[in-house]
């Protein structure tokens, strides 16, 4: 096994991971020295749930992360049962983390909410209570219950939120116990992240303790600006489904940002974004670089790093590569 980072450095098993190669990925982060896996629920590619059931079950140490399932797609005591089955199987290693879900997919089903904030709080405080062994009898405005208790409750187990608007990031920061921050968050956006939620929850008499979880876009070579290269039109599609938020915002990058998306959308971003961009975009370049950016994402606040490698049908080299010329060196 390659020696490990000192810091919690994991990487994500992507929804285009075909379902009979979700163990030999999970197994190889574990052995390569990766501290954390995460699973996705992109809809509809592969099941958080029963991936990280798999994840768990064919490793022995590494933590494995929910991340995130959409809290409109289950009522929260079949999400807390899910959870709290798994949890109880694996102690300790694992973690669960609830957003809204993309709103497209969420329409596709027919579960966008009216209010964002309102289905959340229920959903993820729902979840909460009932992992922590409370009967719950009481009508909400998505989700009711009567008489619904846990047989097998994990008080211990970590909900996080997985949210990027202000008001989401607000109400995240007041019930969650963490929260995952997606894709484009540079230290910037990490440290504001940070701030403001240390300053919501000394305002209500809230524990400290909040984890902060940070996805990258990652990929690491010998060449720099082949490497960045490839990662641009990654970024691209990123930016251009997530349109101008605070993540490019404390950048001073939005304006700029909409014109391009104006102008082509995302082939447009990765041809015309600065350089400069991918500083902050994404763990990109040789060792050293990745090396530097990591480092620089913990120094803003982040409590652990998940590495979204790219291309993801080369994952295998990636984790190979992370695991001999950047983990050891953290």
């Amino acid at each position: 096994m390659t020696a490990t980072s000192k810091r919690p450095i994991g990487a994500l098993v992507f929804g285009d991971t075909p379902p009979g190669k979700i163990v030999d990925v999970c197994q190889n982060l574990e052995n390569s020295g990766f501290s954390e896996l995460w699973v996705a629920e992109d809809y509809f590619m592969l099941s958080g749930f029963a991936s990280a059931a798999m994840a768990l079950q064919s490793t022995r140490r590494i933590n494995v992360g929910i991340g995130a399932i959409s809290g409109r797609v289950r009522h929260p005591a079949v999400t807390a049962m899910e959870a709290a089955t798994l949890a109880g199987a694996h102690p300790g290693r694992l973690r669960l983390a609830i957003g809204h879900g993309v709103p497209a997919w969420t329409a596709q089903m027919g579960l966008r909410p009216k209010s964002f904030l309102k289905s959340f709080r229920e959903c993820t405080t729902g979840v909460k209570r009932l992992l922590n062994g409370e009967t719950l009898s009481e009508e909400g405005e998505y989700y009711s219950y009567d008489a619904v208790k846990l047989s097998h409750p994990a008080p211990d187990l970590d909900v996080l939120g997985a949210v990027v608007g202000p008001n989401s990031t607000d109400l995240c920061a007041e019930i969650s116990d963490g929260i995952v921050l997606s894709v484009l968050s540079g230290p910037k956006y990490v440290e504001t992240v940070k701030k403001n939620v240390e300053k919501i929850r000394a305002a209500k008499g809230l524990p400290a303790k909040f984890d902060i979880v940070t996805y990258v876009l990652a990929s690491v070579g010998d060449d720099k600006e082949a490497v960045r290269g490839g990662l641009k039109g990654v970024a691209g599609f990123y930016l251009d489904a997530m349109g101008t938020t605070l993540m490019t915002g404390v950048y001073d990058a939005n304006e700029q940002l909409q014109q391009m998306i104006d102008q082509d959308g995302a082939t447009a971003i990765a041809e015309n974004m600065p350089d400069a961009w991918m500083d902050w975009l994404t763990i990109g370049g040789t060792p050293e670089d990745c090396i530097q950016s990591i480092r620089d994402l913990f120094d803003a606040g982040t409590s652990s790093i998940v590495l979204c490698l790219m291309p993801t049908s080369d994952i295998d080299t990636q984790i190979k590569r992370f695991s001999e010329s950047v983990l050891p060196n953290i």
